[in-house]
């Protein structure tokens, strides 16, 4: 008699922990009472903010079976520009993927470098950092996600290292930016403290947090290139690159792939140029890169219905975490609708006063932590949280600079382990890692960067940091 095979926990897909999740918070709509702010206009903004000494309970507006299925199109309807975005760019990099120029000059690279390979790492991650903590590319990235399976390939390591390398690069800057337009610079025109003072302080946590990602990341990759059965994703269906995973041995890397090259990163290039000095947005980079995928196919030999099948490849490629974005965002229509998210902020803010400043204001970066959860957009949490953490960082008696910073690591660093987060889901997607496997990766880094930032926060509060 067959012995049956005991299951271990298997989490589910993500779209299905999505769902349940939209379950969980439309039945909080019943229980939690509903609340809300007024919203006034800020003088030193012009925007609308929350007025914090405001909160009232409202009516209940519990969600209803046909709000909740109108959520998921809601949802998908407000990131319309970011899911096409998404889609679009995967279409043009599968043409330039296609070219076989990428493939070929980071062979030959790797090749000459041969057991010094690893070295690549650290230096894609950098320029990732820095995208990151300019604010240059937040939701873009998952568009280079592509990138990343092809060096984890060349370089004979798994999904999971790919997705670290681009993703975890861009976010270990983005988390702990020291002058990000999306998040830094919101919050202190919200605060009403002069923008991008204190940049000294963000600065060494970033650069902190920027070295300590890549030694950690490398310290995977190095494990897995010697031994395969150490990757996380060891023995699942995920473990290979699909079409990826063969390739010829020997790569030429002719003048077509440098001009293809230099027309393509030359392109990415100038819209980083344009983003920083012109505030160039999403539709450039679409843009340029519609241009030089095009051309680039065309160098390549390729005829114009290749093109037009590549491009429709990475478009499909893209849609499991391209419609993701879209679904994970119905989480917060739900609790907008249901008027519960200002509910949630306001019974956070109370136990703060109650507790020395240097807990204080490291509980308020931990709260911060969790409400990205439901609201994981940066300059939406900044309008949400912000008009309360600075009177009460008055009121404790921390500096509103520490505020700041509560807000900006609460708002950043998990980003990478919720499922909420619409470009890690989109990201994960594209990159073929399961939710679960991710989370046993990134969690130990998470710990890492939460113990980081708290120390940065008590520090910020002994020296009163302004």
């Amino acid at each position: 008699m067959k012995e049956k095979k005991k299951k271990g926990f298997k989490l589910p897909d993500t779209y299905v922990l999505v769902a349940i999740m939209l379950i969980v918070m439309a039945a909080l709509t019943y229980i939690v009472p509903a609340g809300t702010y007024d919203m006034v206009t800020s003088e030193a903004t012009g925007k609308q903010v929350v007025d914090p000494n405001s909160f009232h309970y409202v009516q209940r507006t519990p969600t209803t079976i046909l709000q909740f299925l109108m959520a998921f199109y809601t949802g998908l309807n407000k990131n319309y520009s970011t899911i096409f975005f998404v889609t679009l760019i995967g279409g043009y990099f599968k043409i330039v993927n296609e070219t076989g120029a990428i493939t070929n000059g980071l062979a030959v690279a790797i090749k000459r470098l041969k057991d010094k390979a690893l070295i690549a790492i650290p230096i894609v991650m950098l320029c990732f950092a820095f995208l990151g903590a300019t604010g240059v590319l937040i939701n873009p990235v998952v568009a280079f996600i592509p990138i990343g399976l092809v060096v984890a390939q060349q370089m004979k390591m798994d999904r999971i290292s790919a997705m670290a390398i681009i993703y975890l690069g861009c976010f270990a800057g983005w988390c702990t930016s020291f002058m990000a337009a999306g998040s830094v610079q919101i919050a202190q025109q919200i605060a009403e403290i002069p923008v991008l003072s204190g940049i000294g302080l963000r600065f060494i946590v970033t650069s902190i947090v920027t070295v300590v990602t890549i030694i950690y990341v490398l310290r995977y990759c190095r494990k897995i290139r010697l031994d395969n059965s150490k990757s996380i994703l060891y023995g699942t269906e995920y473990a290979g690159f699909g079409e990826l995973d063969e390739m010829e041995q020997e790569h030429s890397f002719s003048k077509k792939d440098v001009l293809i090259l230099v027309i393509v990163f030359g392109s990415l290039g100038f819209y980083v140029w344009g983003a920083v000095t012109k505030g160039w947005g999403q539709e450039y980079m679409a843009a340029y890169m519609l241009a030089a995928s095009v051309i680039s196919g065309f160098i390549a030999g390729m005829s114009a219905d290749e093109i037009s099948r590549a491009f429709m490849k990475g478009c499909r490629e893209m849609a499991y975490g391209a419609i993701l974005i879209g679904f994970a965002s119905a989480i917060s229509v739900l609790l907008t609708d249901g008027n519960i998210i200002h509910t949630i902020i306001y019974a956070a803010s109370l136990p703060l006063k109650v507790l020395p400043q240097a807990l204080a204001a490291v509980a308020m970066f931990y709260i911060n932590l969790v409400f990205n959860f439901f609201v994981s957009s940066a300059s939406g949490q900044a309008a949400i949280v912000m008009p309360i953490m600075t009177p009460l960082a008055d009121v404790i008696g921390v500096t509103r600079q520490v505020a700041v910073l509560a807000y900006q690591y609460g708002d950043g660093l998990s980003n990478t382990i919720i499922p909420t987060s619409g470009v890690l889901m989109a990201a994960l997607g594209v990159a073929g890692v399961p939710f679960s496997k991710w989370l046993k990766f990134q969690v130990p880094l998470f710990l890492i960067w939460t113990a980081i930032c708290t120390v940065a926060i008590i520090v910020a509060v002994m020296i009163g940091y302004h």
